[in-house]
């Protein structure tokens, strides 16, 4: 399930000033969901974030 671009606000901007709409994090989220996978993120205010992937193994 993808999200509706009409529900994608851009009131934020990015690390060099450019709009944002956050789509490619959403699009992550998707992607790494779809695969049975998981996403979680640690942020803190005025220093960051982290973000960290979890995918199933599959194959030799």
């Amino acid at each position: 399930m993808l999200v509706a671009l009409d529900d994608v606000k851009t009131s934020r901007t990015g690390t060099e000033g450019e709009l944002s709409t956050g789509l490619g994090l959403i699009l992550c989220r998707e992607f790494i969901e779809i695969h049975g996978g998981s996403i979680t993120v640690d942020s803190q205010e005025g220093k960051g974030s982290s973000f960290s992937v979890k995918l199933k193994k599959t194959g030799p």
